[in-house]
């Protein structure tokens, strides 16, 4: 299940989504426009965690099992979440920077929705079929707490797998600042360095971003799922 979480949400020192499309807001727009665009992906992002985990949702129901009204209850939960979450987010975005960030980059951010979603239910199974006594392939009777627990642990995977690469890349931001200071000063290796610096500080900050809208969204929905688990175990 790692390697299928790690995929989807990057790895590397790529910076994700967000290092992609942000280094071409960068190069095309700047000032006050080019941030606004900036919080416009995020929203979308945030659209796109919620689409994907509800996309997830309805392939499991349809195709592997799940209770229905255990998935309704999965999807209002997730909605709640990101709704609220996208409202604060996008205070104050005009409707020209949502309208560029889509017409830019709603392609490459539905992508990222379609590989999350196919990764979430690819790791749900995994995490299924690896607590089955049987060690089975189906997820046959399987319980709703099952199910619930199984969604639990593979977001807790996503935001582990996102937090270390922020480890690894802070490690190699570390490493290229003092090959910096040590080169000769003005020489050809210290440029190099130099630049190597500012491209994964550029890359640690659109990672620690985008951790930063899959924690909101995850701790939250975490809490909704908890309290659900916790109302299944009262009625058994």
């Amino acid at each position: 299940m790692g390697s299928a979480v790690s995929s989807v949400f990057g790895g590397g020192g790529s910076g994700g989504i967000l290092g992609a499309v942000g280094g071409i807001v960068g190069g095309i727009f700047g000032g006050p426009i080019g941030a606004m665009i900036g919080q416009a992906i995020g929203g979308m992002l945030q659209q796109a965690i919620g689409g994907g985990l509800n996309s997830a949702v309805d392939t499991l129901v349809k195709e592997h099992g799940m209770p229905k009204f255990l998935g309704d209850e999965v999807k209002s939960t997730i909605g709640k979440v990101v709704n609220q979450l996208v409202q604060q987010s996008q205070q104050g975005v005009s409707a020209e920077a949502q309208g560029t960030a889509q017409a830019n980059f709603g392609g490459a951010i539905q992508q990222w929705q379609n590989d999350f979603a196919s990764q979430i239910v690819q790791g749900v199974l995994d995490q299924l079929r690896s607590q089955s006594p049987s060690g089975g392939k189906g997820t046959k009777g399987t319980t709703g707490g099952g199910w619930l627990q199984a969604i639990a642990s593979v977001m807790g995977s996503a935001l582990g797998a996102k937090a270390k690469e922020m480890v690894n890349l802070s490690q190699q931001i570390n490493q290229a600042s003092e090959a910096k200071s040590q080169a000769k000063q003005g020489s050809a290796e210290q440029s190099e360095q130099a630049d190597k610096f500012n491209k994964l500080m550029t890359e640690f900050q659109a990672t620690s971003q985008e951790y930063n809208y899959l924690n909101s969204v995850f701790t939250t929905a975490l809490k909704g799922l908890g309290e659900a688990l916790s109302s299944m175990a009262r009625k058994q």
